[in-house]
């Protein structure tokens, strides 16, 4: 069976699915998302502006980066994305919890802060790939603005740039400790945790020439390991036996607990305020106003974005499934990292995705 991939190479997320499907040896091809694609394809099937999306020759047409993978996985042959045992599978999935939710952070900062003259002129490049390179510019402005526009909502200010830049140079600094004792997330393949991560820190930060600069200088094991994963193949090496969890990635679930956890709760806080007015299927805002956060040490304040509890209930569905030892097992995990709250946290509803929005199911 063939897809057809829609995305961009600057993407994060379709770096992230893009990544996924080569190493899985899906038979795809991939259509850039021009204007016109979002006015032909994008918008009419989904309803709104949003990459990537995966086309089947059977008419389905798959949105978000999870649902994708999840598809391809289920439907080819050979090794699975997802670890099979439980304590791996739970790092994975805080992982990408946290690569989607927050390291996307650091991304669009450095992106608009550091880049934006050569994204601009990359996004006019994709729109307007014939035309000249000022008319290039000036398309790249307009397609640029809304981009610009969503930087603040995910908490990217004056007060919190310092502290953003320590986040993302603290993370460099943690997973470049771990890379220097294995070539991937888990062992010598990669698997979910490794293409979560990757969709920020290619995209945006490997990509991008400034932040790319910055990368080289700072943590040449990242530039290694996202080189290892553009070019890894599934069928060429294992992940740790004995569902081992490195005690090098805990640095890195601890910086995430103590920052997105917090978030995390307060977003659900909010979301119980706001159902209580709403039947069940109602559509979920993407964002249900405004709250502080702390990143880096430096205060702020951000949109308060409904859809990083959806990553959350797919963490805690996989982690309620767990008994006995492997339930034991991922609670002295999650105490060791500071994450307790997140395990025990009960969303005020069961949330669900139709027609591509998040729901209350």
């Amino acid at each position: 069976m063939g897809y057809i991939l829609i995305g961009t190479e600057a993407s994060q997320f379709s770096g992230k699915a893009r990544a996924a499907l080569r190493w899985r040896g899906v038979d795809f091809a991939e259509t850039t998302a021009t204007p016109e694609i979002y006015r032909d394809i994008i918008e009419p099937r989904i309803g709104y502006a949003v990459i990537p999306l995966l086309l089947t020759d059977d008419g389905q047409t798959i949105q978000d980066t999870a649902d994708i993978i999840d598809f391809v996985d289920r439907a080819a042959p050979g090794p699975s994305i997802h670890p099979a045992t439980p304590l791996q599978e739970l790092v994975s999935l805080l992982l990408e919890l946290y690569a989607d939710e927050w390291l996307v952070i650091p991304a669009m900062h450095y992106r608009w802060s550091y880049n934006e003259d050569w994204i601009t002129e990359e996004l006019g490049r994709i729109a307007k790939p014939d035309a000249s390179r000022q008319e290039q510019i000036e398309v790249g402005r307009a397609v640029a603005k809304p981009r610009q526009d969503a930087v603040q909502r995910f908490g990217v200010s004056d007060d919190t740039i310092s502290g953003i830049e320590a986040h993302y140079e603290g993370f460099l600094s943690d997973f470049s400790a771990h890379l220097r004792q294995h070539p991937f997330v888990l062992g010598d393949r990669p698997s979910l945790g490794d293409f979560a991560l990757f969709g920020p820190l290619y995209g945006p930060l490997y990509r991008d020439p400034a932040s790319g600069e910055q990368m080289r200088r700072f943590a040449p094991p990242v530039v290694a390991w996202v080189e290892r994963v553009l070019s890894a193949k599934a069928g060429s090496g294992q992940l740790l036996a004995g569902d081992e969890t490195p005690a090098t990635l805990l640095p890195i679930l601890k910086r995430q607990m103590s920052e997105q956890a917090p978030v995390l709760i307060e977003t659900a806080r909010i979301l119980q305020e706001w159902t209580r007015a709403q039947p069940s299927g109602a559509r979920i805002k993407r964002s249900l106003g405004a709250h502080e956060f702390v990143i880096g040490g430096r205060r702020g304040e951000r949109s308060v974005l409904s859809f990083a509890l959806w990553r959350l209930q797919r963490v805690q569905d996989h982690y309620r499934s767990l008994a006995g030892a492997d339930r034991a097992r991922a609670d002295r995990l999650l105490e060791t990292v500071g994450g307790s709250a997140l395990a025990s946290l009960q969303l005020p509803v069961r949330l669900d995705r139709r027609d591509y929005r998040l729901v209350i199911a």
